[in-house]
């Protein structure tokens, strides 16, 4: 339900718990790089930056969502958890 809830809310901010915020110190935060070559390339005045998520266990953005909800199913007392992976697997 919490993760629900969170999904529904109208606040600009949800806090984060410990438990979780503990386990992002292990990666997070991943940098983030100006992409100079694309704003020549696009000849934009714009700057543009990507976040590289290679820095996460597992390469990509997965872990981002997978720890939380697997922290707020332990809090509801489920025992067995799959997550989605974000590309449809």
């Amino acid at each position: 339900m919490s993760l629900i809830a969170q999904e529904v809310t109208t606040e600009r901010d949800v806090e984060i718990p410990e438990p979780v915020r503990e386990i992002y110190k292990l990666w997070r935060p991943t940098p983030l790089y100006r992409a100079r070559r694309l704003e020549k390339a696009l000849a934009t005045p714009a700057r543009i930056y990507y976040k590289y998520e290679g820095v996460s266990p597992a390469g990509s953005h997965k872990p981002n969502t997978a720890v939380a909800q697997a922290f707020y199913n332990r809090e509801a007392g489920v025992k067995r958890i799959t997550t989605e992976t974000g590309a449809g697997q």
